[in-house]
């Protein structure tokens, strides 16, 4: 999962559905849906114009041909709610009949949070493998001393 930083204020962590500012004083949690098409809008942002039944399949699969055009249009006032309360406003200006733009005024820059991650995985599975080596062969050395 990536983290994205939105005009050097905003944290946008995809893998924990949530915006927060910088400094953490305030966390706002997204339901997975609208990560989803927050996720895909920036990753999208280079297109002159992600249209709308592009996010609608990427949101709903399949499925898409059946979801009302409202349900896409909610989820995109709560993602533009919810950046504004962190004061990132029109990430994406809506096209009219076409799709969305991102703003090409708001920098968006992509970190790996799960390369963080791994690292921090591979340094444990290190620490309990030196661990299991260090105590067998302590465990070897007291026996042999014994008998």
């Amino acid at each position: 999962m990536k983290t994205y930083i939105i005009n050097s204020n905003c944290i946008y962590n995809e893998g924990k559905y949530e915006l927060r500012t910088v400094s953490n004083s305030q966390v706002i949690k997204m339901t997975a849906m609208r990560a989803k098409c927050l996720s895909f809008i920036i990753e999208n942002a280079h297109l002159e114009i992600i249209e709308r039944q592009k996010i609608t399949t990427a949101l709903w699969g399949s499925r898409s041909h059946y979801v009302n055009d409202a349900n896409l249009t909610q989820i995109l006032y709560l993602i533009r709610r919810d950046l504004k309360a962190l004061s990132i406003n029109d990430l994406f200006i809506t096209i009219p009949r076409q799709g969305l733009k991102v703003n090409s005024d708001i920098t968006i820059i992509a970190t790996d949070s799960e390369t963080k991650g791994r690292k921090k995985q591979i340094v444990r599975q290190t620490i309990a493998a030196l661990t299991t080596v260090f105590s067998v062969t302590l465990g070897s050395l007291m026996y042999l001393h014994i008998h």
